[in-house]
């Protein structure tokens, strides 16, 4: 399981009363990416496509493509 940036409020308050944040680390991308599977990569184009249905980036055209290619990959899955 790899590393992310978390910011975790705790109970310490800064000067100015706001909470004090602490910090993981963050695995670099390309450590993260290193043992992605068929399956893994199915789901990384999965949600990217669904981001950017949501945010109108695709045409209708596009949308219809794109919902019968992971249609394809992942029957019932849509």
């Amino acid at each position: 399981m790899s590393k992310t940036l978390e910011q975790t409020p705790v109970a310490d308050t800064t000067q100015d009363g706001n909470p004090t944040i602490e910090q993981t680390p963050q695995a670099p991308v390309f450590e993260e990416v290193e043992g992605m599977t068929d399956e893994g990569a199915v789901n990384v184009v999965i949600q990217a496509a669904s981001m950017a249905q949501s945010t109108g980036q695709l045409t209708v055209r596009d949308s219809v493509i794109l919902a019968k290619a992971i249609s394809v990959l992942r029957p019932g899955s849509i």
